[in-house]
């Protein structure tokens, strides 16, 4: 049989990273070590109580345990007059993003998070594990990974690869330039991409191709399970939010490509900074577009500009379905 992959998810849940969770969780090819909660989507209170929801959704709170982690980005919000001031951290009854509801539509939890910091847990974690073992999956603002990466550098070559969702070429969601994740904490974004670490980038580019559609939706419900009918759930909610007829799970798109590379398109090897400069390009993906004899650096990033749609969907429904067919035996 083959080994499992072992991997860490950080998470801001959320919508679609409720979905991102169910497919760490449900793959029989992953071994899920923990779920680390940031502040993002919304405050980390509420991602660390949706991100329970999920687990227990599973049926793997006795598998699974998440971690509370950071509450406020590295820097962002100390400088009063930014506009990001306005928006992070997102408080509960200060939430502008509807199609992240404040507390998913699940039972209240039963179980509690972890009693340690989701900061300190992932140092723990990756000190005791052999060089390149684990994988990180970080589908929010990154502020977690990057505080343990400066509070201890030596968990850096503990780690396979970094397959993160955030960022983009071509233009941003929640700024004219920046992506939501990026945006949210840029110098934490930049602190993991300069790390060292093998890291794969699925931005807007790739996950706003890969969407997903009401009869995706219908598909996932008719499996009747309560994975199955939480993502559908959950695809119908951000469809319903949107000015059209689909919607990107941006977050699972990450997920799958950890063990299927094959779902992202034009994938470049090219080198990748944020912008911190505080101006109106602040949080900025910057992408090195130019051919590798023109580059001062080397390259420290794989960039997806595309996926496959079906593939991805295909994905999503077969580990729902395998989910099923083990529950029925």
């Amino acid at each position: 049989m083959e080994e499992k992959r072992k991997i860490i998810m950080d998470v801001d849940t959320g919508s679609d990273d409720a979905i991102a969770l169910v497919m760490a969780m449900l793959d029989p090819s992953f071994e899920l070590l923990g779920v680390m909660a940031v502040s993002g989507n919304l405050e980390v209170k509420l991602t660390t109580d949706n991100s329970i929801r999920v687990v227990e959704c599973c049926g793997m709170q006795d598998k699974v345990k998440v971690y509370r982690g950071c509450d406020y980005p590295l820097a962002s919000t100390l400088t009063p007059h930014l506009p990001q001031t306005d928006l992070l951290p997102i408080r509960e009854g200060h939430n502008p993003y509807s199609f992240h509801p404040d507390r998913l539509p699940l039972p209240d939890p039963i179980t509690k998070a972890g009693d340690r910091n989701a900061v300190s847990w992932l140092v723990d974690t990756l000190m005791v594990a052999e060089d390149g073992e684990i994988t990180l999956i970080p589908v929010g603002p990154l502020t977690n990974i990057a505080a343990a990466m400066r509070i201890e550098d030596r968990i850096i070559p503990k780690i396979r690869e970094i397959v993160l969702m955030g960022g983009s070429h071509i233009g941003g969601n929640e700024s004219a330039a920046g992506e939501f994740n990026i945006w949210a904490d840029p110098e934490a974004a930049e602190i993991v991409l300069q790390s060292g670490c093998k890291i794969t980038m699925v931005p807007l580019d790739a996950t706003e191709v890969a969407i997903s559609t009401h009869e995706d939706a219908e598909k996932m419900r008719a499996l009747d399970t309560p994975p199955a009918r939480l993502c559908a759930d959950m695809i119908d909610h951000r469809i319903a939010d949107s000015d059209g007829d689909t919607t990107a799970i941006n977050d699972a798109l990450a997920v799958c490509a950890v063990l299927h590379p094959e779902v992202l398109k034009n994938v470049i090897h090219t080198t990748v900074h944020v912008d911190i400069s505080r101006g109106f390009g602040y949080g900025a993906t910057i992408v090195d577009l130019r051919s590798p004899g023109w580059r001062k650096e080397a390259p420290n990033c794989y960039f997806a500009m595309g996926a496959d749609r079906e593939y991805f969907f295909n994905y999503m429904y077969r580990v729902l379905k395998e989910d099923k067919e083990r529950r029925a035996q």
